[in-house]
């Protein structure tokens, strides 16, 4: 399928400011979110058929409110918003915010320490029979306000997997294995490929069909690919027929939320290269060949 002539980049990590007003412009957005979660009566689902998941731990269960109340900002609210946690101690009212959103109507769920395949894998297991689709996001991001509109929107297509970030996979000169993550370059926006690798934080959806797929797939994940949530569901893609799509921004941006990055899984998987280890123990021969195949005959 062609790319669009002028399909514009990729949602962007991050505000592209200077430190000092990129940092102000943070302060002031995060302001925004508290004020909003402290006062909004307005619930944070809606009409849409689709769930949004999302996991947090630790630390992080301290900002995780602010990834999911810019969510529940936006121009389209999903059916269900869900946070999985792990920790068996955990009391929400220790998390102010979060405790708001429950009462606004944010779940809750305790599920298994998965590691990062908390954020689909429960909701895959218990609720795939659903039919809702599953929209996945990160807890120390903040979403603008058309994310989870413009995903909805690229719905429709059959075998498809909208997301806004993705990186082109380059096989070997062999093409018995993958060339180094780190070597990957952006896809092209607007491509449809079994080439494009989806990173789930920026934003993806996840049709019902695949959800039950995942579901059948079990818990093998822990053996081949335990902190690389990613590189399994584009395994799991690959293997039920399902391109990935790559999303235009719209204009859009996401923002970090500040000094969260510390603890990130992105420095564990791709600055010290685990990625490359669970990528060679997952992609197969039928795999790369799919892969291969569409660079050959798609752009």
């Amino acid at each position: 399928m062609p790319s669009p002539s002028n399909p514009g980049p990729q949602l962007a990590l991050d505000i592209s400011l200077p430190r000092i007003p990129r940092l102000a412009y943070k302060v002031g957005l995060i302001s925004c979110l508290r004020l909003r979660n402290r006062f909004s009566q307005r619930k944070v689902t809606g009409s849409a058929d689709v769930a949004l998941s999302m996991t947090s731990y630790g630390r992080r269960l301290g900002i995780v409110a602010h990834a999911l109340e810019s969510i529940a900002a936006g121009s389209v609210l999903p059916s269900r918003m869900i946070l999985w946690v792990d920790e068996p101690d955990f009391d929400v009212a220790a998390y102010p915010m979060l405790q708001r959103l429950q009462r606004r109507g944010l779940e809750i769920l305790h599920c298994e320490d998965f590691g990062p395949h908390k954020k689909y894998f429960p909701y895959c297991r218990e609720f795939a029979q659903d039919g809702l689709g599953l929209a996945l996001a990160d807890d120390d991001l903040m979403y603008p306000r058309r994310w989870l509109e413009l995903l909805v929107g690229a719905t429709g297509y059959d075998h498809e997997i909208p997301a806004y970030r993705a990186h082109r996979m380059r096989p070997d000169a062999s093409r018995s294995t993958m060339e180094n993550y780190n070597s990957w370059t952006p896809a092209p926006t607007g491509s449809v490929s079994h080439a494009n690798f989806l990173t789930g934080g920026a934003g993806v959806l996840l049709p019902p069909r695949l959800q039950s797929a995942i579901r059948e797939a079990g818990t093998s994940f822990r053996e081949v690919a335990p902190r690389a949530d990613d590189v399994w569901l584009n395994a799991l893609a690959i293997r039920n027929g399902y391109r990935r799509r790559v999303l235009p921004s719209g204009g859009q941006h996401l923002t970090m939320y500040p000094r969260s990055q510390g603890d990130a899984l992105h420095s564990e998987n791709v600055e010290g290269g685990r990625n490359d280890f669970q990528i060679a123990a997952v992609f197969g021969p039928d795999d790369i060949t799919a892969v291969t195949t569409d660079i050959t005959n798609t752009p």
